[in-house]
């Protein structure tokens, strides 16, 4: 929640039409959950609110992020956490931190798709020959899909160095 209000003032009806434009194939927040952790937020020093009056309609919470709110955000981006969808939020999010943050997260991302390939190998090799074909299906996917994201995140770590050489010149 964090990284969708370190784009600008927001409310949480701005918050979550954000996420679903931006982040919802990877982490889609209900309505309900994003009024539920503003004012956490909020209470931890991390987003301050005001409210603003509407007219013909009730009066509007729009929060902004604070330096507070920045640091954790920043020390949550710089965190490795072995979970796929999160290394993927971070990367989306690593504008917020050090510019080393978001190759640091994808080589982890990387380490993690190496070990998973490793797996599904070994148990594929490990399949007796009269297996239904539905269990060499399954795992021949899981491989080709974890190929195809290192493959991804070969092209990414390049857009990556090449932006953060743009901004060292």
């Amino acid at each position: 929640m964090l990284g969708l209000i370190a784009f600008g003032p927001s409310s949480g009806y701005d918050l979550s039409r954000t996420a679903a434009r931006s982040i919802g194939h990877m982490w889609a927040p209900s309505r309900s959950q994003i009024y539920k952790v503003l004012p956490r937020l909020v209470a931890a020093g991390y987003a301050r609110s005001r409210e603003i009056e509407q007219q013909g309609r009730p009066d509007k919470a729009v929060y902004r992020i604070t330096p507070a709110g920045r640091a954790a955000l920043r020390r949550w981006i710089e965190e490795i956490e072995r979970e796929p969808g999160i290394f993927l939020l971070k990367i989306f999010f690593g504008w917020n931190a050090a510019p080393a943050a978001a190759l640091t997260q994808l080589d982890a991302y990387r380490t993690l798709l190496a070990e998973r390939i490793a797996e599904f190998e070994q148990t594929e090799a490990g399949l007796p020959r009269d297996e239904p074909p539905h269990s060499r299906i399954a795992l021949r996917h899981g491989i080709v899909r974890a190929r195809a994201t290192l493959a991804w995140a070969d092209e990414t770590e390049q857009t990556l160095r090449r932006a953060r050489a743009r901004r060292a010149s």
